[in-house]
């Protein structure tokens, strides 16, 4: 499992008014990540649910070069679309890779 768990950050703007931020702070979705189980990738991409989150592998890089693949960015259903919540329930819907 990924040794570190980076978070997005959303910033709320005039621009993004639908914005709901969580009320989940980032030692419980340390702590949720940490007890994760793993799913199927999206876009290559390792990705795992949690009981308040799914979470999806990301990459850090310094300029083009990758300095870290042990991140995750935390997928909160209530701040994305029906849509993108779907993708996540499918891949961690059927039977979880070895």
């Amino acid at each position: 499992m990924l040794a570190a768990l980076l978070l997005a950050s959303i910033v709320a703007s005039p621009n993004m008014p639908d914005v709901k931020l969580s009320a989940a702070t980032v030692d419980e979705l340390q702590t949720d990540f940490e007890s994760a189980v793993p799913c199927h990738q999206i876009d290559g991409r390792k990705v795992w649910k949690g009981a308040i989150a799914f979470y999806i592998q990301s990459f850090v890089y310094d300029g083009d070069t990758p300095v870290a693949t042990d991140a995750a960015d935390a997928v909160l259903p209530e701040d994305n679309t029906p849509e993108t919540v779907k993708e996540f329930e499918d891949a961690c819907s059927t039977t979880q890779p070895a």
